[in-house]
């Protein structure tokens, strides 16, 4: 049996599982999704991984240990069996602690919850640095920027559109469908005494911007959200003026991880998001890090492959097509995991990062 075979078929039996007990202890499906979850990444910043393992024997060893989890936990007493409503009121009191958002659509809600926690570190200081890390990694440099004027296609709350203007873009312009998240990022904006930027509600598939009007788009984990990534392409191609340069990032497909994330869903979305933030938080989880939440809730999650997005990107008509190689140690892009004898089997083509130049 190949690598890959194993560790699926661990997988399947661990979602299996999960299944069987997402109606009777919902907590101990959070706790567990959680810790498979992380494990699957190269890197973990807050739970440091032991550095003598390989990733595919640390993911083969986690799998174990949530299997045995549910199992040994199968005799324990739940107050979710024989007691209707009783996960309805649990997220009733959480929506009346303020948590909940019934102004927008199912994505921006699964969005809007993860950035009502943050603070402002996070959005000046972390998401600058994130930048540094992922786009300062071949010829291109932040300070080029300078004078630009710069769109963020998709912005949510508005932390990288914040750090752009921070770099010295004579105007950044955030878009983004969710009018509430807007708002947040106008309100921190302006706390952090940026004069620069302006937000605006809109969608990235039509954007209410002219032809050629930016000298940089930043469009960072949006498109494979929406209900059609190749017309948000050609969005961004069109606004983008010619010569000008742009930042993609989509997520790719192939391997445990991709194939990991397109079925955790189905378990998760059937506990309230509520409730799995309230599990996370008791758990100590740091609120900046939401991606476990992300894929679990978010209604849209295309995956991609590098061969058909590159193409798509060059008929498009951009006339540079750079695939970047990231500097943060936890992303599945990074080029030190390329060596890696099991780095296909675990993350297939990574994800996508690109730097475009339209002609």
């Amino acid at each position: 049996m190949s690598i890959f075979d194993d560790l699926k078929t661990k997988f399947d039996r661990f979602i299996d599982l999960a299944q069987a007990r997402v109606r009777s202890q919902p907590w101990l499906v959070v706790t567990l999704m959680h810790e498979y979850f992380r494990h699957l990444y190269p890197s973990d910043p807050y739970l440091p991984f032991p550095e003598a393992d390989s990733a595919s024997a640390r993911i083969s060893s986690v799998l174990d240990a949530c299997i045995g989890g549910f199992e040994a936990a199968s005799p324990l007493g739940s107050y979710f069996v024989g007691r209707p409503g009783c996960m309805e009121g649990i997220v009733a009191r959480l929506a009346a602690a303020g948590r909940k958002r019934a102004d927008e659509a199912t994505t921006q809600q699964v969005y809007g919850k993860l950035w009502d926690a943050f603070d402002v570190d996070v959005y000046t200081k972390e998401a600058l640095q994130i930048l540094r890390e992922r786009l300062e990694t071949g010829d291109f440099r932040l300070s080029s920027l300078k004078g630009a004027k710069v769109l963020d296609m998709g912005c949510g709350s508005g932390r990288y559109a914040i750090a752009l203007a921070m770099c010295g873009a004579a105007r950044v312009h955030g878009v983004d469908l969710g009018a509430a998240s807007i708002e947040t990022g106008a309100a921190i904006a302006q706390r952090t005494g940026l004069s620069n930027i302006e937000f605006h509600t809109g969608n990235v598939l039509e954007l209410p911007y002219r032809d050629g009007e930016f000298d940089f788009v930043f469009c960072n984990g949006v498109l494979h959200h929406t209900t059609n990534m190749e017309q948000g392409i050609r969005e961004l191609h069109r606004v983008l003026k010619p010569g000008g340069r742009a930042f993609l990032y989509l997520y790719a497909d192939g391997g445990l991880f991709w194939y990991s994330r397109k079925k955790m869903p189905v378990v998760m979305k059937q506990i309230p998001q509520e409730y799995t933030m309230a599990v996370l938080q008791l758990l100590g989880m740091p609120s900046n890090r939401f991606v476990f939440v992300d894929n679990w809730y978010v209604p849209i999650e295309r995956h991609t492959s590098r061969a058909y997005l590159e193409q798509f990107l060059r008929e498009t008509g951009f006339a540079a097509v750079v695939k970047i190689h990231s500097g943060r140690a936890t992303d599945l892009d990074n080029s030190s995991l390329r060596s890696r004898p099991d780095a296909e089997v675990l993350w297939g083509d990574g994800e996508h990062r690109y730097l475009l130049t339209k002609a």
